[in-house]
């Protein structure tokens, strides 16, 4: 997992709104040029896709491991065409959590956000976030953008992500689309999976572990990959 920073640098890269901020090269908000590619639509690569948060995330309930769902908050078009609805299901995946620590030491969650569930086909997205206390604010991970202006690190006794708070993802990998806006035939979501975890720790970890043989192997091997942080 990439390194996470705190509050006075993170402080200078979150100056607007998520929601109201346009990624380098592309149209605001959820919406992502046309790309004519033998007459289907493409859902570029980076595009930004804001999720909710849809069950609350704490770190005295949540383990590392767990998975927790989120809801996209606004379709997605590619030019005038919805490609991804509103209220479209996704989910997350605790990565990393330290429960409520002594002296008052705040309870510490790291966190991925993983895929778009598309009538059951999955669009792989990335975000990595950290919440630290019962703050209202999260910190995020180096390259991805924060929620509104970030005011450092709010300290309490547990971290919690609660229901409702939203969170940027960004498009791991182009998704085609046909004209009417339904995902291409050829759009393959096992390997567009595999591409964009492999760019990650936790993702080569998870890799290795499933290819192990032997159920109590690989769920041995998946424990261990959500020991320790994944830098």
């Amino acid at each position: 997992m990439q390194k996470f920073i705190a509050g006075a640098a993170l402080a200078a890269l979150v100056s607007t709104s998520l929601s109201a901020r346009p990624m380098p090269g592309q149209a605001t908000g959820a919406q992502a040029p046309a790309v004519a590619e033998a007459g289907l639509l493409m859902l570029n690569a980076g595009t930004p896709i804001t999720l909710a948060v849809a069950k609350e995330v704490n770190s005295s309930t949540n383990n590392a491991g767990d998975t927790f769902p989120l809801t996209v908050m606004n379709d997605v078009k590619v030019g005038e065409t919805v490609v991804i609805p509103r209220g479209t299901p996704a989910l997350g995946e605790t990565t990393w959590r330290t429960g409520k620590g002594a002296f008052g030491k705040s309870g510490k969650l790291e966190f991925s956000l993983r895929y778009i569930d598309l009538n059951g086909q999955h669009i792989p997205v990335t975000g990595d976030y950290r919440q630290e206390g019962e703050g209202n604010t999260v910190a995020t991970g180096v390259g991805i953008i924060a929620v509104g202006v970030f005011a450092g690190f709010i300290t309490g006794k547990r971290a919690r992500v609660p229901m409702g708070r939203e969170l940027m993802s960004q498009v791991a990998q182009p998704v085609p689309f046909t004209a009417d806006g339904h995902l291409a035939p050829s759009f393959d979501a096992k390997a567009a999976m595999a591409a964009a975890e492999a760019k990650t720790p936790i993702g080569q970890c998870r890799a290795k572990a499933m290819a192990l043989t032997g159920d109590k192997k690989q769920k041995e091997a998946l424990k261990d990959c959500f020991q320790k942080r994944m830098e």
